[in-house]
């Protein structure tokens, strides 16, 4: 994964929390709203967590 790829993921991952933060905020939060939108964060956060560990073991070598 490219740094480029990484940096938008970060960048997505930022704009869903966001928007769960607007859903909550809601008088009425739509609860498969806020799981959508929670399952996308969690892709997210696994694919940089995959992209961190190599990144770590680069730096190791």
């Amino acid at each position: 994964m490219t740094i480029v790829l990484a940096r938008r993921l970060r960048g997505h991952h930022a704009l869903l929390e966001m928007a769960l933060k607007d859903e909550r905020s809601r008088a009425r939060p739509d609860d498969r709203t806020l799981a959508g939108i929670k399952k996308k964060k969690l892709a997210i956060k696994d694919r940089l967590s995959v992209f961190d560990s190599a990144s770590v073991r680069s730096t190791a070598h």
